[in-house]
């Protein structure tokens, strides 16, 4: 009995396994989630603390304004929805053009906790915010960003 119930929990670990430990990958091959922890975070974050965080460490490459322009790095104006590597008159790395992919709470999440990973090959010279909090203020922040914001995760 005990042999038997001990391989049917194995074989339904074995199907729940490629869903529980996928390897995490380059955007363009990987549909990364958020975390409900990270949802939460940003829908109770500090949007003025995302604003000095973006002054401090993004606003030297990217410009927020509505009516800001491209700098070393994409302008930045209603980032969520537009589609990595197509923001018109930039040029991106050929690994940004590759990702394909919406930027959204999870994909920026996914990219700005490590953008090597996310996006190997990019020229953002950028390692990415560890801090979930920090990550989290400035995505709200970046949300703020925009015609239309999108609503919190």
């Amino acid at each position: 009995m005990i042999v038997r119930h001990s391989a049917h929990l194995l074989s339904l670990f074995m199907a729940l396994a490629p869903s529980l430990g996928r390897a995490e990958g380059p955007l363009a091959s990987f549909e990364p989630t958020l975390a409900p922890e990270m949802a939460a975070a940003i829908r109770s974050a500090d949007l003025e603390a995302g604003a000095r965080y973006f002054e401090r460490k993004c606003s030297q490459c990217h410009d927020g304004a509505k009516d800001g322009g491209n700098f070393k790095g994409p302008h930045l104006w209603n980032v969520f929805g537009r589609v990595a590597g197509t923001h018109a008159g930039f040029r991106y790395s050929d690994a940004m053009k590759a990702v394909g992919k919406p930027w959204s709470f999870t994909t920026l999440d996914y990219y700005l906790s490590d953008t090597e990973r996310a996006v190997p090959g990019r020229e953002m010279n950028f390692a990415g915010i560890t801090n979930p909090a920090e990550r989290a203020n400035l995505l709200a922040y970046l949300s703020t960003l925009a015609d239309t914001p999108p609503p919190p995760p």
